[in-house]
């Protein structure tokens, strides 16, 4: 069975259109030097990946920014030449440069995730910043070289092949939406993003993102526990209309974020105590940013709203 899909691009995603800024992409038609120290090699056929990541500080000399401790470079090869080269910060074959030590099984060079029996290959990307997030690549390794996708992601996200067909899903994390919203980074809540390839493209896999939907007793006994951090974030957080926990609006988010937005609007009614203002501009400003979701057209779609 095909993902169930949606319509709505984002434009980032579109194939070929997104270039970090200060970062260096070569094909084949030029060759570009490497530089920094190999770190890890991997091969599959005629094909050669190799990453490499400068840990020394460049001479005085050099002014080039991709040349910067810390910075790293991949390569590909194709029969010994040349057909790909990038430049960026951290890069790591087949998985999330974030994972460490997690227990995630990497995307093994030259299998096929797209579900059109070619191989493929994955490599990842940490952003530099702040707040670290990850690209992935994927580049289609067979007869044609071919640069396929590329998706960003929270950092943690991992390719799996969730119908058992050969298609893999990214499954993901909205990191950017609810970020900071009235409550500090480390406590915004991240719901889950599944995002399935069609016709060249990552979108959200609706089907696989739909859950069922909560009971109304799961629904007051989630209620209960909101209710009572009312008292105690007000104490904590100071806002200039509204004080809820982010507790509450990050469980109506995995609800929303699974199919069940009537059920995110019941447990909102649920848990806000009777006569404690704020609860009308709190919808307002909560439906207010879940609007600027760059999926947003997709979650509409999976909870059959107009």
């Amino acid at each position: 069975m095909m993902p169930v899909l949606t319509k709505y691009i984002p434009a980032f995603l579109i194939l070929g259109v997104v270039m970090v800024a200060g970062n260096t992409t070569s094909h084949a038609a030029q060759y570009t030097k490497p530089y920094g120290e190999l770190k890890e090699v991997q091969k599959f056929k005629d094909y050669t990946v190799r990453i490499y990541r400068n840990e020394k500080p460049p001479l005085d000399s050099d002014t080039n920014p991709d040349h910067r401790d810390g910075f790293g470079c991949f390569e590909i090869l194709r029969s010994n030449q040349q057909v790909y080269y990038r430049a960026g910060v951290i890069f790591k074959v087949g998985s999330s440069v974030e994972d460490g030590e997690i227990d995630k099984d990497p995307v093994k060079m030259g299998l096929c995730i797209l579900g059109d029996k070619e191989p493929d290959l994955v490599i990842s990307e940490r952003n530099s910043g702040n707040n670290y997030f990850c690209d992935f690549y994927v580049f289609r390794i067979s007869k044609t070289f071919k640069f396929m996708a590329r998706i960003k992601d929270s950092g943690g996200g991992e390719f799996k092949d969730l119908r058992g067909d050969g298609s893999f899903d990214l499954i993901t994390e909205d990191v950017l939406t609810f970020d900071g919203w009235n409550c500090c980074n480390a406590f915004s809540p991240y719901p889950t993003v599944i995002l399935g390839y069609q016709n060249g493209r990552y979108l959200p896999d609706l089907e696989m993102m739909k859950k069922p939907a909560p009971s109304e007793q799961e629904l007051k006994k989630m209620a209960a526990t909101f209710r009572a951090r009312f008292a105690d974030c007000k104490n904590d957080y100071i806002f200039e209309n509204w004080s809820a926990p982010y507790e509450m609006w990050g469980e109506m988010l995995d609800l929303i974020y699974s199919g069940n937005m009537k059920s995110a609007w019941r447990l909102c009614d649920l848990s806000w105590p009777t006569n404690y203002p704020g609860k009308a501009v709190f919808l307002k400003e909560f439906k207010k940013q879940l609007g600027t979701f760059k999926y947003y057209g997709a979650i509409k779609e999976l909870n059959h709203e107009t």
